[in-house]
């Protein structure tokens, strides 16, 4: 650049000596010290910069577009920094916790476990009903399982209408409740199994109650002295306990002394002491049921020495309730299901039974995509697939629900095409609808990992993972 100045400068002044001195002969002008300054020096140095404003405007224009950039970068690097940090707190803020399922059982009117999945994606819809009846005397739709009414025979005592609609309705959930028993009978055994050898390797008095109990056999427990007795140790397990899930609606008419005897009776047939069943009954409102079941579940994560058996049953195959619901809806549409699951704290071990799939569950999270990372790195290549893998239990009609869920899906990569919707299956029997279309997730397509997901809990993802 300053070869440049001093060749243009150079340039101007010879050119303009060469004019002035040519100029001033011919008119034989006697210039002053001043003149000589002025045309001589200033001159050139004015014409010199004028020629050369173009590129000093140019290396001007360069140097901000310059500054701007390392501006630029300055900044985008601070806000790549800002969000780093944010993107590690929020991943640092996302709370899970794990659950391994033993078994699973699902039943509706469409069949059991996969098989309600396909009506899912069939859109089957309710049956007529012939056995029930609206305000007209005509038959109504429900969703009836049918094989229970070949289990059941009633027999009513009494001659009043109501108290036998009322003792037909709880016969239904009793008889659901035996159903899932027997459904989840060999993963109960097993259990069973192991929580015997567990009281005879950590728990004197137990082993006692288990060495008088009818079902020790001779082969386990032969005449001997406890000294010949080889007993290997096995992960220590306490107590099973049983979670009986119901609709708040049948609180007062519930007999939870008969529930209880049909239970303690089942256990004790596998040969479970009763001081190591602990069952516990739970009315669920249809508000809070989303929110009391994941809290259900993040107990049972904690219980590290102890096995769970959870039942949930309801049922509104009932025509005196249906009475009462038509007098303000008239196309009421009940329905009946029941879904049970065996299931313990991760670090549970049960011998000879391994666990079919993961539960993981994660609160407080802000962003899914960065949920989605940490629990299935190959989301990306799942969501390419036409194949639905998550489960909303919301409904399917509500618009303002679903644009929320497609704003919270769509920058994970999940579409509309790969979301199933629960709600409608069970009519207006939603007490526990939520309930039994999360435990209903446990049937979804075993290679892939499927996701659970309701606004009434929007922070909070579950996902099932093949083991």
């Amino acid at each position: 650049m300053n070869k440049l100045m001093l060749w243009i400068f150079s340039s101007m002044f010879l050119l303009l000596s060469i004019v002035i001195i040519y100029y001033w002969r011919d008119i034989q002008y006697d210039p002053s010290s001043l003149d000589l300054v002025s045309y001589f020096f200033i001159l050139p140095i004015l014409l010199s910069l004028i020629i050369l404003a173009p590129y000093f405007i140019y290396q001007a224009y360069r140097a901000y577009i310059r500054r701007k950039k390392q501006q630029n970068q300055a900044l985008l690097e601070q806000q790549l920094n800002k969000a780093q940090t944010s993107h590690e707190s929020k991943v640092e803020g996302i709370q899970w916790f794990n659950l391994n399922v033993f078994s699973s059982s699902v039943c509706h009117a469409w069949g059991e476990n996969a098989s309600i999945i396909d009506g899912l994606k069939k859109f089957k819809s309710p049956e007529l009903d012939y056995n029930l009846e609206n305000s007209y005397g005509l038959a109504i739709l429900s969703y009836r399982i049918q094989t229970l009414d070949h289990i059941l025979a009633f027999e009513p005592e009494d001659d009043e209408q109501h108290e036998k609609d009322e003792a037909g309705r709880l016969a239904r959930i009793k008889a659901l409740i035996q159903q899932q028993l027997k459904q989840q009978s060999e993963t109960l055994m097993q259990v069973a199994e192991h929580l015997k050898w567990s009281a005879l390797f950590y728990d004197r008095e137990l082993a006692y109650q288990y060495r008088m109990h009818p079902a020790w056999s001779n082969s386990d427990a032969p005449d001997t002295n406890d000294k010949d007795i080889s007993i290997e140790q096995v992960s220590r397990l306490n107590r099973i306990n049983v979670h009986i899930l119901l609709s708040n609606q049948v609180l007062h008419v519930w007999d939870e002394y008969s529930s209880r005897e049909i239970l303690l009776n089942f256990m004790q047939s596998l040969g479970i002491i009763s001081q190591q069943v602990h069952l516990q009954h739970h009315y669920i409102a249809q508000q809070s049921a989303y929110e009391d079941w994941l809290k259900l579940l993040h107990q049972i994560s904690e219980q590290t020495e102890e096995f769970s058996f959870i039942v949930n049953i309801d049922s509104e195959i009932d025509q005196t309730f249906l009475d009462e619901k038509m007098w303000l809806m008239d196309d009421y549409l009940p329905a009946e299901f029941a879904s049970s699951w065996c299931v313990a704290a991760e670090d549970v071990k049960i011998n000879d039974i391994d666990a079919i799939k993961q539960l993981k569950v994660a609160s407080n999270v802000d962003n899914l995509l960065t949920c989605l990372n940490q629990v299935m790195p190959e989301h990306a290549n799942q969501s390419h697939q036409e194949r639905p893998f998550v489960l909303v239990l919301d409904d399917a009609m509500d618009i303002k629900s679903i644009k929320k869920n497609n704003q919270t899906f769509l920058p994970a990569l999940i579409e509309p095409h790969h979301c199933i919707y629960t709600k409608p299956i069970l009519g207006h029997t939603q007490q526990l609808a939520k309930i039994f279309g999360f435990m209903l997730g446990m049937h979804l397509p075993e290679e892939l990992t499927s996701m659970i997901y309701s606004a009434d809990q929007a922070l909070t993802h579950a996902f099932f993972k093949p083991m």
